[in-house]
């Protein structure tokens, strides 16, 4: 008797789409999430890189002489980073990215070129402002729960000819 019911059940092709929904349906989810997941993360990715990118642009043209080195005025510098973390010089923005702030960003100002022949137009050294930052990303937390991901980091640079006031 029992053979007789395994063999119907078997035959029997009611329901066999929900079976097939409940089987698929977790597969599918993880992929739409995946991609949620993914373009949030290049999404703040691409904040970042605007924001390190127009502090190293403001600190560029900001300075007040185009023979001193940029990065020894603080109040420049302290600009920089706010514009870089909140998209405003002063402290009252909010952040581009969660959890991203000014302290995180980093800016140097190497001697870039030995200029005392004046090949370029302006001082006897020109210097390379370099913006960098890196942060832990305030992803979704989908890979982190399902264990596949750990943390993911967002690190961004970009670099600028001091070209001084303007």
């Amino acid at each position: 008797m029992s053979i007789r019911l395994i063999q119907s059940l078997w035959r029997d092709c009611e329901g066999s789409e929900f079976i097939e929904a409940a089987i698929l349906l977790p597969v599918v989810l993880v992929l739409f999430y995946g991609v949620f997941e993914f373009s949030w993360y290049f999404y703040n990715q691409q904040l970042a890189m605007t924001g390190v990118r127009d502090a190293a642009r403001y600190l560029a043209r900001a300075s007040t002489s185009e023979t001193t080195n940029p990065c020894t005025d603080s109040s420049l510098v302290r600009n920089a980073q706010n514009l870089a973390a909140t998209g405003t010089i002063s402290n009252g923005g909010g952040p581009r990215v969660k959890g991203w702030t000014y302290q995180v960003v980093s800016i140097t100002c190497p001697a870039y070129i030995n200029n005392v022949g004046t090949i370029y137009q302006g001082g006897a050294t020109i210097y390379r402002i370099t913006v960098s930052t890196s942060f832990a990303d305030p992803a979704l937390g989908l890979f982190r729960s399902l264990g596949i991901i750990g943390t993911l980091d967002i690190s961004v640079s970009h670099s600028e000819r001091h070209i001084g006031p303007g």
